[in-house]
């Protein structure tokens, strides 16, 4: 027996169809009415679904075709489960039926566009058949003042290093931490966490902070914080909780750029082919600086050096730190800085045949396949792509 495509609908896409129903009908509460642009507004992909199913054409084709495939089954059984009044009169059944298609009619529209949308992200001739690119994943080295390299992917779980006094360990959910035995007075010494492309990982400290390492990125640390600060270096892109010590500020150098904390979370980009480096601050404060010139961030600020100059703007910090909660989440973002973050997560050379001007609204969780990503983008009609091995070509 053919299995029901409706009997798997999931929740959060059965509750979007009811929330364009409702708009459709004009039943739809205000709060519903604010959920609803929520979801529209998260991506170019949500807008143009939205846009079609809310189409007057639209509406009255698809009335018809659910006329053809016999809608009006679905609709008995519907109103034998109870979820629609039967008609007092016979004479009301289409005035009815008219209301009850058109809940049913989105619903149907919708996951029928899901589920022919995901079948095709594995059949694309001009993404998929060519694609060997794969998301990145827990991937880094730490290599030890003494030279001695650890691939911390293939790592076995537990203590990877005891020297001086500090112990160095693998944690069953991949990332590590270290242990100061305080009362063992011996001399740090420096460690470097590197992360490859396609790689990304996640270390604890000595003095308790954490530090979120995203792909193609170093961060350079003492084994133990001694004197008067804790001091680390970073290239690449790191999102730090750091430890409150009001008696040992934490400063990130990166670059000729100077960020100093007593504690607080924040996010430092610092990759070499990105227009500028930027820090963006989510909780507490900090104090940037270069050379003689210096600013203070407060939460949902974003410091942008360009030359010797510092400027601070407000920005959506869920977009800066989605990478750190394995997602791709942009909010008018150009193809280039998309582009960018996908040749570091997926090892892609990316060609540009044809410049793109429009600026796109995605999120897509960061394990999926490149496939969805690129689905997405192309769904506005303003981007498509073609991939020949690890090349991602850009046209319009």
């Amino acid at each position: 027996m053919k299995q029901n495509p409706y009997e798997n609908m999931d929740k959060i896409a059965y509750r979007i169809a009811f929330l364009i129903a409702g708009y459709i009908r004009g039943t739809i509460t205000e709060k519903d009415h604010d959920e609803l642009d929520d979801w529209v507004n998260e991506s170019d992909h949500n807008m143009q679904l939205f846009e079609e199913l809310t189409d007057e054409d639209n509406l009255e084709a698809n009335l018809a075709w659910m006329d053809k495939v016999n809608a009006e089954q679905y609709y008995n059984k519907s109103l034998a489960a109870g979820k629609f009044k039967k008609p007092a009169a016979r004479v009301k059944l289409r005035t009815v039926w008219m209301a009850a298609a058109s809940v049913i009619l989105i619903v149907g529209i919708f996951f029928i566009y899901r589920y022919v949308t995901k079948n095709m992200e594995t059949k694309d001739p001009l993404i998929a058949e060519q694609s060997t690119l794969q998301p990145g994943g827990n991937k880094a080295t730490l290599t030890l003042e003494n030279g001695t390299v650890i691939d911390l992917s293939t790592a076995k779980n537990g203590l990877l290093n005891a020297d001086s006094g500090i112990s160095v360990i693998k944690t069953q959910d991949g990332r590590m931490v270290y242990e100061d035995d305080i009362l063992t007075q011996t001399a740090s010494v420096m460690h470097t966490l590197t992360t490859p492309v396609g790689g990304q990982y996640q270390v604890t400290l000595p003095d308790g902070t954490r530090v979120w390492l995203n792909a193609s990125s170093m961060l350079k640390y003492p084994s133990r914080f001694s004197g008067n600060d804790r001091e680390v270096q970073l290239s690449g892109e790191g999102y730090f909780e750091v430890a409150k010590n009001s008696s040992k500020p934490f400063r990130v150098i990166a670059t000729d750029v100077n960020v100093e904390v007593l504690g607080t979370h924040f996010n430092i980009n610092a990759y070499n082919d990105e227009p500028y480096l930027t820090a963006t601050l989510l909780e507490g404060s900090v104090k940037i600086s270069k050379g003689s010139v210096f600013k203070l961030l407060t939460p949902g600020q974003q410091s942008a050096i360009i030359n010797d100059d510092i400027s601070i703007s407000n920005v959506d910090t869920s977009n800066i730190v989605a990478w750190k909660n394995n997602e791709f989440k942009f909010t008018d973002a150009p193809i280039e800085s998309i582009m960018r973050q996908v040749k570091r997560w997926y090892g892609a050379e990316i060609v540009y045949q044809d410049k793109v001007t429009h600026h796109f609204n995605a999120t897509v969780d960061r394990t999926e396949p490149i496939d969805k990503l690129l689905h997405y983008l192309e769904g506005t009609g303003q981007v498509h792509f073609k991939l020949d091995n690890k090349k991602i070509i850009v046209m319009k």
